[in-house]
């Protein structure tokens, strides 16, 4: 109504919104309310114990921490001033299994190595893992063959797919040095 008041009489908006004249001249002097005061001091709070949690509290932890503090307020009210001033916690992102391991034993390939990893001359021993990497296109999976004696790449895959093909792509590029 404030807003309109050059444009509009008073008394003529008053009665179209349903409000008396004198309670919107009582609401223009009045100042803000106890409890508006009140949740003013309580954000205030809530925006320090959500800083100090990095972030991860949500209503409950937050109610929590002010209750620690001695600050009086319920847990709906604190979620409902955080819902007012848009803080969240950040969320934990689900577990997902990306990998699953044989439960064949004939599946599994022997340790050859034992974990000695000194080699003395190079192309002796060969090494091989599998990554994947995030793309603008999607996952991109990337098979690798390292010389253990020069720690170089000796060969390498890519491909959009984790198969078997992958690995033995990797292995028929290599690319041997002479020494």
């Amino acid at each position: 109504m404030k807003a309109h008041s050059k444009q509009f009489p008073v008394e003529k908006m008053a009665e179209v919104l349903g409000v008396s004249r004198s309670g919107y001249y009582d609401f223009l002097h009045k100042g803000p309310s106890k409890r508006a005061l009140e949740d003013q001091g309580i954000i205030e709070e809530i925006k320090k114990a959500h800083k100090k949690s990095r972030g991860t509290y949500g209503s409950p932890r937050v109610h929590a921490e002010l209750k620690k503090q001695g600050v009086s307020c319920s847990r709906k009210r604190t979620a409902k001033l955080m819902r007012k001033e848009k803080i969240q916690a950040k969320m934990r992102k689900r577990w997902k299994r990306t990998t699953l391991q044989s439960k064949k034993v004939v599946d599994i390939a022997p340790n050859h190595l034992d974990q000695q990893f000194h080699v003395e001359k190079p192309n002796k021993v060969w090494v091989s893992d599998i990554t994947y990497v995030w793309t603008a296109e999607g996952w991109l999976y990337v098979a690798v063959v390292l010389d253990l004696f020069s720690r170089k790449v000796v060969g390498l895959s890519m491909g959009a797919s984790l198969s078997t093909e992958l690995v033995t792509k990797a292995l028929s590029k290599l690319y041997i040095a002479e020494v």
